[in-house]
């Protein structure tokens, strides 16, 4: 019997499985049609059918090959700059340091989005994927032939797939070789290729975005995300370890989880200098005080 079918309460304790052709095309686009519905920001496509930019054509709202970007220091090297320019920094450091951050945001929670909400993990690799960029930000991402990983038939087991400690990290498995190591890993080499920017900076930057995209689920799904998120770390290859740490703080009976890093993203060199909430040159109590500031504030 296909494990597709399966929708008692042993399904949890099955492998996940892997899907292609209609039948992943049907799941995946039944997938972003509930995470859109959930999230209107997490846009994405499947098989999207216009063409990708070339040099010289204007990039805002254009289609971006995701493995030409990896593969092609060059090119890579003109769409951040680019991006950089509409953002309001002519500095390439700027540039390539805000495009992983908002380009592994995108890779990342909309893969996380589909897997924890339905049950659907889409493949992330840079081979499989597109991306559109607009005023400066990734802000769609296209799968380009659809596979997925089918960790729940239906909805309303998907939490009680994730409970389980082997189709957890299968499925975690299979995120980090697909988006980390077939995606943002060569897309990070590739950027320092292309431009002078540390790692640490860089891989920093994606595991912030990750832990954006877990506190997203969280605040949706509750804290059993937390468990996820820690498992998904201590998976994680080494550069994208150590690059911060999750925090829970209680104020009253408001209690919030945040994720504090270790490097900057450079985002204050912007027009209007706004440093980021978990900045790392903010003073950790500064920040905690912050973060306790914004728990009254959510208080009924």
């Amino acid at each position: 019997m296909s494990h597709e079918h399966r929708d008692d309460a042993t399904f949890g304790r099955l492998p996940p499985v892997t899907l292609r052709g209609d039948a992943a095309r049907a799941r995946l686009r039944g997938a972003l049609l509930q995470v859109t519905s959930e999230w209107s920001y997490l846009r994405a496509a499947v098989e999207p059918a216009d063409e990708f930019a070339r040099a010289g054509d204007d990039l805002d709202g254009r289609w971006l090959s995701s493995a030409q970007l990896v593969d092609d220091p060059d090119w890579l090297g003109h769409v951040m700059d680019d991006c950089g320019r509409r953002l309001g920094s002519d500095d390439p450091t700027v540039a390539a340091s805000l495009f992983v951050q908002n380009y592994a945001y995108r890779i990342v929670t909309l893969a996380l989005a589909c897997a924890m909400t339905t049950g659907v993990l889409p493949e992330s690799t840079a081979a499989a994927t597109a991306v559109v960029v607009r005023q400066g930000r990734p802000t769609t991402v296209g799968y380009l032939t659809p596979v997925v990983t089918v960790l729940s038939p239906d909805a309303a087991s998907v939490a009680h797939a994730w409970h389980d400690d082997g189709v957890r990290d299968a499925t975690l498995g299979q995120l980090l070789d697909d988006a980390v190591a077939q995606h943002l890993a060569p897309l990070v080499a590739t950027v320092r290729r292309s431009r002078r920017v540390g790692e640490p900076l860089l891989w920093g930057n994606v595991a912030s975005s990750t832990a954006v995209a877990f506190r997203t689920m969280e605040g949706h799904h509750g804290p059993w995300v937390r468990d996820v998120a820690d498992r998904f770390f201590a998976l994680a290859p080494t550069p994208l370890r150590g690059r911060g740490s999750f925090l829970a703080l209680e104020f009253g009976d408001r209690r919030g989880w945040f994720w504090e890093r270790r490097t900057c993203c450079l985002y204050d060199r912007l027009p209007g200098a706004i440093r980021c909430a978990d900045c790392s040159r903010t003073p950790s109590a500064v920040r905690r005080e912050a973060y306790r500031t914004q728990l009254a504030s959510d208080a009924p």
